[in-house]
């Protein structure tokens, strides 16, 4: 997690705030804004109570409810209950691009890091739906599957197998189709 960057919101319509986290051996340092603070978490019942240990103060947070999936949670703290709502930088951005395709109406496919394309998983004028992959992309060493965010119809595949890509190029458009 050396360095990840997450969005956290603070109540149901809360003011959010850009938090990033960086391991330091059994420590975390955690940048809010322009203040960095040294955090140990020691967990004192497994999903349930953390003591956090924050300079030479220390917190008892009770993990009241907790969504790991969809990034909710509602943890007791100072005598309050505060909801939060965590989102890492790439599900964030993921979140823009599909309100953004809604909005518009075109969805395009961009690559989310630099890697070669494996294979097709649809052809230009089929139907697709929300979720289904298009485009298998390798990177890293890993295959990533890269998913429309709109049902509609494939207007362009603008990529093939085995060709390079860099971060951000376009690799398919989808459209979508009134009902």
């Amino acid at each position: 997690m050396s360095g990840a960057r997450y969005l956290v919101r603070l109540g149901a319509e809360g003011e959010t705030k850009e938090v990033s986290v960086e391991a330091r051996g059994a420590r975390w340092a955690i940048t809010v804004g322009e203040a960095e603070h040294l955090v140990e978490q020691i967990v004192l019942e497994k999903d349930e109570l953390l003591s956090l240990i924050v300079g030479d103060h220390s917190y008892l947070v009770d993990l009241i409810e907790t969504d790991w999936e969809s990034g909710r949670f509602v943890v007791g703290a100072i005598g309050e209950q505060i909801a939060l709502s965590v989102r890492d930088e790439l599900e964030a951005v993921a979140e823009q691009v599909t309100a953004a395709a809604r909005q518009s109406g075109i969805f395009e496919l961009r690559a989310p890091m630099p890697g070669i394309v494996v294979r097709a998983l649809a052809a230009a004028g089929e139907r697709v739906a929300r979720g289904q992959g298009l485009v298998i992309l390798e990177a890293m060493k890993m295959q990533n599957e890269l998913a429309s965010e709109l049902d509609g119809r494939l207007r362009e595949l603008l990529v093939e197998p085995g060709q390079l890509v860099e971060t951000g190029a376009v690799l398919a458009r989808v459209v979508q189709e009134a009902e």
